[in-house]
């Protein structure tokens, strides 16, 4: 399939984007495009909406994984392409749209010269934003079919000159996780506060106490960072002294078991506090996403592929990136890289409401996929 083709694809998928567990449509997009080539086996609804793509020699060798994402942001899109999305306040501001169109171009080459041993599953996965896409892929027994050895994901990344090649070894992305605290006292009369239990206090002592634990040096390994995400007290009856209320945090660390003890430190303080306040406390933690550690030889592979494809390729010396990777949670179950293509310099910042993924991208996505591909089952 052409070039037009794959940018015709990548369009479409960006006009007809889906959030996170939503995204029965784009995967039956993906499936159309990719059943007449022929995959030997194809994995629909893994996870949720996942799909999983084999192009399988029939005789032992390597097992690789290559990964996109299918869901897309609930951002309301400002550009004015053509392919802007149709599906209000919902839009692809983070390039999964063309992360997807790489990969099935990745399919074509594929299909066209599959291994002579081993296999390669191509993985697209649902539900990365909320950091819950990983886990239900590799829980979902379905996935058991699929045994790969090695791991490899690509993601745009505006900053750095169109095409490059961005890779390194170690932590790539940290470890993120939400946590929800939920106070529950007692109302009473506003004008006698005494007689219920007003959270008030404990949770502004929340708020004041957790800046403390923050150790916000990017080149430490102790790096800790917890963001104060959203807040409730009560409602706006001003004859009611409140009786419940919330806060909400973000924590990030470079490293899994420094987020654990970090969030054992945070509940123990939520604890202390209710105690003495003599409210009920409930927690909760959602969107968890793992550390993202490039293996080396995994990433020393995906280097010299990026040679091989003539690719400009660049180490970055700089502190590991802040933002949250679903593709974490891979890297401690099997030896994985990440590998960022830069989206150019003065490219809008993911997330952005007026992103949109380079379409000239899709190729050097695709060149690197197919030199990966021949360096693993050289």
């Amino acid at each position: 399939m052409s070039r037009e083709s794959l940018v015709g694809l990548r369009r479409e998928l960006h006009a007809h984007p889906e959030l996170s567990e939503e995204e029965r449509g784009t995967a039956a997009r993906i499936e159309a495009f990719l059943s007449p080539l022929g995959p030997d086996r194809v994995l629909a609804g893994v996870g949720g909406h996942g799909l999983v793509a084999t192009f399988d020699s029939g005789r032992p060798g390597p097992e690789l994984l290559v990964r996109c994402e299918l869901d897309a942001l609930p951002i309301v899109e400002l550009g004015d392409a053509d392919h802007r999305s149709t599906n209000h306040g919902v839009s692809h501001q983070c390039g999964h749209d063309g992360h997807m169109a790489m990969v099935c171009g990745l399919a074509e080459h594929v299909a066209r010269n599959r291994p002579a041993a081993g296999a390669v599953h191509l993985l697209f996965q649902p539900a990365e934003e909320i950091g819950a896409g990983a886990a239900a892929v590799l829980a979902d027994p379905a996935f058991a079919a699929v045994r790969p050895d090695i791991g490899v994901a690509i993601h745009n990344l505006p900053g750095h000159p169109l095409g490059a090649v961005v890779v390194k070894e170690g932590t790539l992305n940290p470890a993120v996780r939400s946590i929800v605290f939920r106070f529950t006292g007692r109302t009473a009369h506003a004008m006698d506060p005494s007689e219920g239990e007003n959270p008030a206090l404990a949770i502004a002592d929340l708020l004041r106490r957790a800046q403390a634990m923050i150790h916000d040096d990017v080149t430490s390994d102790d790096f800790a960072l917890i963001t104060t995400v959203h807040v409730r007290v009560g409602s706006v009856a001003y004859g009611v002294s409140a009786g419940d209320g919330e806060a909400h945090f973000t924590m990030r660390c470079w490293d899994n078991g420094r987020l654990a003890a970090l969030q054992a430190e945070l509940v123990a303080l939520a604890e202390q506090l209710a105690a003495r306040d003599r409210l009920a406390l409930a927690w909760d933690t959602l969107e968890d996403f793992y550390s993202n550690h490039n293996d080396p030889a995994v990433t020393a592979t995906v280097r010299a592929a990026a040679a091989d494809a003539g690719l400009e390729v660049i180490t970055p010396d700089a502190p590991p990136l802040r933002a949250g990777e679903d593709f974490g949670l891979f890297t401690t179950v099997f030896p994985c890289c990440m590998v960022l293509l830069g989206t150019g310099v003065e490219a809008d910042p993911l997330h952005s409401p007026t992103f949109d993924f380079p379409d000239e991208l899709i190729d050097v996505g695709v060149r690197l996929y197919e030199a990966i591909v021949a360096r693993v089952f050289a």
